[in-house]
């Protein structure tokens, strides 16, 4: 077919009946919704697995209403993971459908409708929140229509329309406030106009376009980096991926660059579906090579904007375009790609797919922790050595969470010392092993209670002092103000205390020395191995800059990313929401670059956390949620 007849061919088939079939597309955000991450994912993707052929396919539950050409994305709550699918052909017609499928339990739900008929819209979520915009409206005229749909509340509003009307449009979520809209058809002409919408303020901006005039291509993201792949502009189909890098300092400015060709795109290929893929990149599936109903693919391949490489995975089972999909991260980095419904190239799919994939796990951690949780005193390979009888089991616990710790009673012992020594620790420390624990403590008086930390490298035939926290000391014991009567503390009167360890420690001692002062609490001993720690990325960093931690929210461990354009000595220190210092995991000199700083918190409770730099005048602070 010539290019001047593939040209009125596809206009004719725009402008005609949406509703027997064509273009298909969706959106996708971050799955983990709550907070996307700001990492800047230009550095290379990586995976402890084989990259190729790892994961599988298997088969779910049947939609509750067959759909395609509409929008979808996916939403992750405590490793619970859900795909909405909103509106599109239902099977024949233009469509307000709104279904979600749980990942977990393989189940549908019926959800309020869209209040308005479209297809080949597009979606994104945002925190509890789950957008759709543009399409055909009614199935026939491209709409600026723009919806805000309340996850808790199942109910649908009207928000800022965009600034043009757009079919073929697919949206990506970002940080927890923004989305990339690449508008796509707008009923006369294609274009690689990218819409940027604010959600704190309701309003609208136009980004650096995509440098080619694309729509019905996949569009999703990757950390910092947006991702085109293949397209139409009613004359060709492409297989061209562009690269797009969101500025730090301004988000409407976007630096594409053309990225490495997809090997199952060879001649051009539209109406496929891409979907964040953790720590690899994103993952795309399906497509149509051209314009004919019947050109599906089962194709699978996963993307690293940062490598620029493409990796194939097993294929889908059953060929398909014009479907609505959502990837989801659950428990213990599994990630889960669910396909809903759309176009076999035949009839339309009653079926659901999912591809499971581990990514990335964390590497082994040979750790333990004692939490006092048994009523049993000491607990079981613990000891307790000397003559007066300090060391005892309380009910409370450090930070109000859990059920026990660790109690030193100088408020009615007037003098001596006793050991409590932990269990055999197995596998000798190594350099930047940690020691960690909680603590409460408050004086009588003036009096001079201490707690000496000693270490053994042979099981406790000897023992060396590691420190001597002293209760006269302002910050070394002391969490709470003096009291005359036996202090119990609350849970907002406990600090983290980390200690490093010598290499070849195996066994720990906790020796109580009574002034005959007031009571001293220990909870969440823990030792941490220093499996990951902090990695320079070798990448020049042209400003001092803290990124958001990813993933976020997370459990148990996530990355923080800062940039360093000058050497220099360099904090970063995490606290909790009262203010105290849960953990300093940075205090030392830096040389310029920008560094990656693993963070694990399976130590801690669920909440919200901070983590704070200071290096030279440069000082920033930024949010994070631990979810368990």
């Amino acid at each position: 077919m010539s290019k001047r007849k593939q040209l009125l061919f596809l206009a004719a088939v725009l402008i005609s009946v949406i509703s027997v079939g064509f273009y298909g597309l969706s959106s996708d955000g971050d799955p983990t919704s709550s907070f996307a991450s700001n990492t800047n994912s230009i550095a290379v993707n990586s995976n402890n697995l084989p990259d190729a052929l790892v994961g599988a396919w298997t088969s779910g539950a049947a939609i509750t209403t067959m759909a395609y050409f509409g929008g979808s994305d996916s939403y992750t709550r405590n490793d619970t993971g859900w795909v909405y699918q909103v509106a599109g052909n239902t099977p024949s017609a233009a469509g307000n459908v709104v279904q979600r499928y749980n990942v977990n339990t393989n189940v549908y739900s019926t959800m309020a409708v869209l209040p308005y008929n479209t297809v080949v819209n597009g979606c994104a979520v945002l925190k509890d929140s789950l957008y759709t915009m543009g399409g055909y409206l009614n199935g026939s005229t491209p709409t600026t229509n723009f919806y805000k749909y309340d996850i808790n509340a199942n109910t649908w509003i009207a928000r800022a329309p965009m600034p043009g009307a757009a079919a073929f449009c697919k949206g990506v979520g970002y940080q927890d406030s923004l989305i990339y809209v690449a508008r796509g058809y707008d009923g006369s002409a294609v274009s690689g106009i990218v819409y940027l919408y604010n959600s704190n303020t309701n309003s609208w901006r136009t980004c650096t376009p995509i440098p080619g005039n694309r729509f019905g291509g996949a569009f999703s993201r990757s950390g910092d980096t947006l991702v085109y792949v293949g397209g139409a502009d009613l004359s060709l189909f492409y297989n061209t991926t562009y690269r797009g890098v969101i500025s730090s300092s301004d988000r409407s400015v976007i630096t594409w660059t053309t990225g490495a060709t997809c090997p199952g795109i060879t001649t051009g290929m539209y109406r496929m579906d891409a979907r964040p893929w953790g720590c690899k990149g994103i993952i795309l599936t399906g497509g149509s090579t051209s314009s004919a109903f019947t050109s599906v693919s089962n194709m699978c391949y996963v993307y690293s904007p940062g490598a620029n490489v493409w990796t194939v995975q097993a294929n889908k089972t059953t060929a398909w375009t014009a479907g609505q999909s959502g990837s989801v991260r659950l428990a213990n980095n599994v990630w889960k790609l669910a396909c809903l419904s759309g176009y076999s190239g035949t009839a339309t799919i009653a079926g659901t797919e999912i591809f499971t994939d581990t990514l990335c796990p964390a590497p082994p951690v040979t750790a333990w922790c004692e939490g006092f949780t048994a009523v049993t005193f000491p607990p079981t390979g613990w000891t307790l050595t000397g003559a007066a009888a300090l060391w005892s089991r309380n009910a409370v616990s450090g930070f109000g969470v859990g059920v026990g710790s660790a109690k030193a009673d100088f408020y009615n012992v007037g003098s001596g010392s006793q050991q409590l020594n932990s269990i055999v620790m197995g596998t000798p420390t190594a350099a930047g092993d940690s020691l960690i624990f909680q603590n409460a403590y408050c004086t009588f008086t003036t009096e001079n209670d201490q707690l000496q930390i000693l270490t053994s490298t042979n099981g406790g035939t000897t023992w060396v002092l590691l420190t001597t926290l002293n209760g006269g000391v302002a910050g070394q014991l002391v969490t709470a103000p003096p009291q005359t009567a036996a202090f119990t503390p609350s849970a907002a009167q406990w600090k983290y205390q980390r200690l490093a360890l010598p290499v070849g420690v195996n066994r720990i001692q906790f020796n109580a020395i009574t002034a005959f002062g007031n009571n001293l609490y220990i909870d969440s001993i823990c030792y941490k191995p220093n499996v990951v720690g902090i990695t320079n990325n070798n990448t020049v960093a042209k400003e001092f800059s803290l990124s958001q931690n990813y993933p976020n929210p997370f459990n148990p461990t996530t990355n923080i990313k800062f940039g360093l354009p000058s050497a220099g000595n360099v904090k970063l220190v995490v606290f909790d929401v009262l203010g105290r210092e849960v953990t300093t995991l940075v205090n030392e000199y830096k040389t310029s670059g920008i560094y990656t700083v693993d963070f694990d918190a399976s130590m801690l409770s669920s909440g919200v956390y901070f983590y704070r730099i200071e290096s030279g005048d440069f000082v920033q602070t930024k949010k994070m949620l631990l979810v368990k």
